[in-house]
């Protein structure tokens, strides 16, 4: 059994004693506490996400409900890159989730839970560049860490149905929703914003953000509203 990524006493391969496991999960919740925490010199960027003259494919393991908001300081130094975690999976011949936000830095574990091998390999959506990471069996897992923003599209070569997306934010101010298959709309919220300029990008995988980026000025203990239309790329450019 692997172990689990949640902290550097789960890692460990060594047997723990239960007064070790239990220190473990004291300080996992004193971690998770702080991550929530209040910031009293920040703010909250919150509003709706609406599908405009288009539509979405509702169901299925590469359905379209996928939208993750994201925040990119203006001005400033860039966020420093983030230590954490995530992990894709493959089971059923498909990748789960299909679409994964993470912040620049974070380290990806690639898990095989099919009986038969997998690959990976990634598709710069923006600039076209490709990166195979490997092909590896049954119950292997592969680790790759994103260092840049942007979108990575994932495939695997041995079956070229399969295909996923980790979204790559530049800041670790970004939230991951889903649209409700019966109205094509969602609510985001992205809180302890610290207080300053950002600029709120969109990300879908067939739609664009209605009119483009959008410039936020988050003040302290403030909650911006921000309603966002997404939409075919060729109304997208044209919208002011």
């Amino acid at each position: 059994m692997r172990p689990c990524s949640c902290c550097s006493a789960c890692r460990s391969d060594r047997p723990r004693s239960p007064q070790i496991a239990a220190l473990a999960v004291v300080v996992a919740a004193i971690v998770a506490g702080s991550a929530v925490a209040a910031c009293p010199d920040c703010g909250t960027v919150a509003g709706s996400i609406a599908v405009e003259m288009a539509t979405i494919r509702p169901d299925g393991p590469k359905h379209d409900r996928d939208v993750v908001v994201m925040l990119e300081p203006v001005g400033s130094a860039a966020p420093p890159a983030s230590g954490t975690r995530a992990s894709m999976d493959q089971t059923g011949l498909v990748f789960t989730p299909h679409v994964l936000a993470v912040q620049r830095g974070t380290t990806v574990t690639f898990l095989n839970s099919d009986k038969e091998q997998h690959n990976v390999y990634f598709l710069d959506d923006r600039t076209g560049a490709t990166l195979d990471i490997g092909t590896w069996g049954p119950g292997v897992s592969v680790d790759h860490t994103f260092d840049e923003p942007g979108v990575m599209i994932t495939l695997c070569k041995l079956h070229l149905e399969m295909a996923a997306y980790v979204v790559v934010c530049p800041s670790p101010w970004f939230t991951a929703v889903q649209l409700d298959t019966g109205s094509s709309r969602a609510r985001y919220e992205i809180p302890n914003v610290p207080a300053g300029t950002y600029e709120l990008a969109v990300w879908h995988k067939k739609l664009k953000q209605k009119g483009g980026k959008v410039r936020v000025e988050v003040a302290p203990g403030a909650r911006i509203e921000v309603d966002i239309g997404i939409t075919k790329a060729q109304l997208a450019k044209s919208a002011d």
